[in-house]
């Protein structure tokens, strides 16, 4: 129940960021902690949204 809400919150900053006319390119959550990592206008990168973790659990 608690990451349905973490997961809720976290959505709720990319909204707010979003309407506020931030570029969002990437939100993380780990545990407690979210992170949200804003895009400056020169630095679109294609492949900027693909996850290359690998053995991570």
């Amino acid at each position: 129940m608690a990451q349905a809400k973490i997961e809720d919150k976290a959505l709720r900053f990319l909204a707010a960021f979003e309407r506020a006319g931030k570029s969002v390119g990437r939100v993380t959550i780990d545990g407690k902690k979210i992170e949200l990592v804003l895009i400056e206008h020169g630095q679109i990168d294609e492949y900027d949204r693909i996850d290359m973790t690998h053995g991570k659990a």
